[in-house]
């Protein structure tokens, strides 16, 4: 996994970028039918030549965009994930979880925001 620390300068991106957001609590009975959504949009982008795909991590939403992300990647080398922490504590609880510890690290970067947490 790389890490980039606290956002101190800009990074150059080039292609088209796709990131996500959404709800963390979804009731068990709509997952898979949001799962089946952001497989659609994923797979619609992918279509529109979008390659670098960004999520904050949080539950919900924006897990399940990245493990989309990364099945659709077996298949297709060209496409990247990158993890958007917003600060450190995230980063490092996020690491405890073996399902997010892997993900993380399949990330292309994982960039964390800023060192502390300022609501």
């Amino acid at each position: 996994m790389k890490n980039t620390d606290y956002r101190t300068e800009e990074k150059q991106m080039e292609g088209k970028t796709c990131c996500v957001t959404g709800h963390r609590d979804i009731p068990q009975k709509e997952i898979n039918k949001v799962k089946a959504a952001l497989r659609r949009e994923v797979d619609l982008a992918v279509k529109e030549g979008f390659t670098r795909f960004m999520s904050g991590f949080a539950e919900g939403v924006d897990q399940y965009f990245a493990e989309i992300v990364l099945e659709k990647k077996k298949k297709n080398p060209a496409l990247e994930l990158i993890a958007v922490i917003p600060y450190q504590k995230r980063l490092d609880n996020l690491m405890e979880k073996r399902r997010t510890y892997e993900m993380l690290e399949a990330c292309a970067d994982v960039v964390v925001m800023q060192e502390k947490y300022h609501p």
